[in-house]
Parts: C-alpha cells; sequence; structure tokens
C-alpha cells in the first residue's frame, strides 16, 4: 500500500514539474490560409525555386511519418552559426516541415508546419493537405487523420494545433525551432549529384556565412549501428526529449537534462533510468515525448533500454 501510495505521489509531482509553464505562446504575426500563398513548392513535395531542402542527422520520432525539411530566407541575407548550438537566421526565414506516408506506389501528404521568424521571434502554425494533394489549408485548432500504417493497421494521427506548439517548441518565454541545430545538420548529403557536407554546400549557396566547418560538432545518427550505444541513445534523447528537458523548456522543473552535449554528470540519467522508460512506454498525460506520438517508437525505446542496461553493466 505505501508503495502504491509512493508511485502515485512520483506521478503526480513528474505532472507537475512537466506542466510548469503556460504551453501557449501567442503569434506577432497573421498566418496565410493557405500554405501556396509562401511559394514553398512547385508541385507537392517539390521545392520552389529558392527554396533549399535540408536534412538532419537525428530525427524526431512522429509516428513513423516521413519527413521532408525545407529552408527560406529572404534574398541577400544569410545564416550565421553559432557553434554548435541553433544559428542566426535572418528576419523572415521559414522553415517548413511537411509530414507524410509513402505506401506501395501511393503518397499521403498529411500537415506542413511552419516556423516563420518576424521581428526576431518565431511564430508558428499548421497545414492540413487537401485531399487532391495539391495545397493545404490552415489549422488552428488541429486535426485527427486516420493513417493506414501496414496490412490492418491503421492508427490517428494527430495534427497539432497552434497552441500546442510551445509544448515541443518552448524555450523560455518564446518558440524556437529544435531541429536545425549546427551539428545537427553537420552531415554528408547527396546534392546535384555529389556526396558533400552540409554546411559547406549552404556556404557554396551563399545561403550560410563562411564558417570553419572543423570547428562545429556532429551529432550522430541514432540509428547507425556502426556508433556506440551511448552515442546513438544520447542522440535519440537529444532530438526526441531534450526540447523539453532543458533548462528552457517545458521540463525545466526535473531533474532530467538530456541533451547530447550535457555533461553525464548533469543529466539526471542515471536516477531516473527506470522513469524515462515508464513515459517512453505510457502513452497519455505522462508520455515522453508530450504530444506528436499516438504509439510507442518500439526502436527507439529498445535503444533506450540497451543504452541503459549498459549503464548497468559498468
Amino acid at each position: 500500500m505505501k508503495q502504491g501510495k509512493y508511485i502515485a505521489v512520483v506521478v503526480v509531482l513528474m505532472m507537475m514539474a512537466c506542466n510548469n509553464a503556460s504551453q501557449v505562446i501567442s503569434n506577432n504575426i497573421t498566418f496565410k490560409d493557405k500554405l501556396s500563398e509562401y511559394g514553398l513548392f512547385k508541385t507537392a513535395l517539390v521545392p520552389a525555386a529558392g527554396v533549399t531542402t535540408i536534412e538532419i542527422a537525428s530525427t524526431l520520432f512522429t509516428d513513423y511519418a516521413e519527413k521532408q525539411r525545407l529552408l527560406k530566407i529572404p534574398a541577400g541575407t544569410k545564416i550565421i552559426l553559432q557553434g554548435d548550438s541553433l544559428p542566426v537566421f535572418p528576419d523572415g526565414t521559414i522553415i517548413a516541415k511537411t509530414f507524410y506516408y509513402t505506401k506501395d506506389s501511393s503518397r499521403q501528404i498529411i500537415e506542413t508546419r511552419l516556423l516563420l521568424l518576424q521581428h526576431n521571434k518565431w511564430n508558428a502554425a499548421t497545414y492540413r493537405w487537401n485531399e487532391d494533394q495539391q495545397d493545404a489549408r490552415l489549422l488552428n485548432e488541429g486535426a485527427t487523420v486516420p493513417v493506414t500504417l501496414g496490412k490492418n493497421r491503421t492508427i490517428a494521427y494527430r495534427i497539432p494545433a497552434q497552441a500546442d506548439c510551445a509544448s515541443c517548441h518552448r524555450s523560455g518565454h518564446d518558440l524556437s525551432p529544435i531541429g536545425p541545430k549546427a551539428a545537427n545538420l553537420n552531415i554528408i548529403v547527396n546534392r546535384e549529384g555529389i556526396r558533400q557536407n552540409q554546411l559547406s554546400y549552404l556556404m557554396h549557396k551563399d545561403i550560410l556565412a563562411p564558417a570553419d566547418v572543423r570547428s562545429i560538432s556532429v551529432l550522430p545518427d541514432y540509428n547507425d549501428t556502426s556508433v556506440s550505444i551511448t552515442a546513438r541513445a544520447r542522440a535519440y534523447l537529444e532530438i526526441n526529449c531534450a526540447h523539453c528537458h532543458s533548462s528552457t523548456g517545458m521540463a525545466a522543473n526535473t531533474s532530467l537534462m538530456l541533451g547530447y552535449f550535457t555533461p553525464y554528470n548533469q543529466t539526471g540519467i542515471e536516477f531516473n533510468k527506470q522513469n524515462m522508460i515508464i513515459r517512453m512506454t505510457t502513452m497519455g498525460e505522462l508520455h515522453m515525448p508530450k504530444i506528436g506520438t499516438t504509439i510507442v517508437h518500439q526502436e527507439g525505446l529498445q535503444l533506450v533500454k540497451q543504452y541503459i542496461r549498459s549503464l548497468q553493466a559498468n
């Protein structure tokens, strides 16, 4: 009985800690009704002129959706690196992430999420693609879309409302991008038929200001089995959990700080190993990450379990 009461108290404290700030961060702009008004696509998933495809090493899990990431900055401006962290983007930057599923020869585009920097403040919006897959409409309240993942397996994919964006993108009292940190962009990509460093390519295209790429760290791909379990698991926690579990995120009041470059003795992993697994396996209020998934990421769960077992073995 005492153990049951203890667990209940822990659950309540975890819920309070992960809801330490209001989730709503209002936009300071009015988003356009149609996604096509931003000139990001020539046709569906084909970038328009002046729009650049970007890739990142480790990606957020969202119910096994595929993702296309696009970047559009105002003409005559450049992005400036500031170490391994998020670069300085010029005012007017648009970062777009489109979520879709491919099955056999068909493709279902679900949504595009926009982050738009205006007057030094990031603003967020979600757009739901029409059934004809030619354009997408602005959503304010979010939506649920049925998606077939495989034979006899359907999920209720959840498009977040604008008010939900801060659940992941909160940085203090503002919104901030998560994925395009310099270390996560510092990968080899195929561009114009040549395999090359993505940061160097962006410099060559005058999108990124000149910098020494050798000074930028590399965040590993957590799917790369040639990398150590520790590095893979820490990269997974970085992109899937650290947006909340950081000093400026929604879980700032917890004892878990899950950034890849956070020294291990400052992460709180040692004292929270079991709770991490519980939150990855439990859907609902305690689930980690807080929104964006309706099913458990089994591969990610096994990776983190393997990492925790390796810690216990040492």
